[in-house]
């Protein structure tokens, strides 16, 4: 697909959080802005997202993803299973249920944003909607 996991985990950010501005995702991501501000500046040249005008501060850009964005999604849902499959071999279904639901405590006591514990599916256009990709 010639992304970087940055960008992959950005664009994951940017199709998750609809519209957010850009210094509200480099925050959710954990990673500093200017390096956002790379990914984004990639994955725009890629026609994956595009920055509009926030109306409410035009300093600030909104980050929305593109159809391209959920095209590639798709594309690479078969690599997230593999990759799953693979980094839970040996586990039985108890046991990947128990481990998702300590990382979601753990997650949950790391953070105070409340939509990190919501369900998406990174692979449909409705914000929000439950699946199993969940990021």
């Amino acid at each position: 697909m010639g992304l970087t996991p940055g960008e992959i985990r950005a664009l994951g950010h940017v199709i998750r959080f609809r519209g957010s501005r850009q210094a509200v995702l480099a925050e959710r991501m954990g990673v500093e802005p200017m390096t956002l501000s790379a990914y984004l500046d990639r994955l725009e040249a890629r026609k994956l997202i595009h920055r509009t005008m926030d109306p409410n501060d035009r300093r600030a850009k909104l980050i929305e993803p593109t159809e391209e964005a959920f095209r590639i999604m798709r594309e690479l849902d078969p690599l997230f299973d593999k990759i799953f499959s693979f980094a839970t071999q040996g586990l039985t279904e108890e046991q990947i249920r128990a481990a998702g639901a300590v990382l979601r405590i753990v997650r949950g006591n790391l953070s105070t944003d409340p939509q990190l514990e919501e369900p998406v599916n990174l692979l449909c256009k409705e914000p929000r909607a439950e699946g199993s990709n969940t990021a």
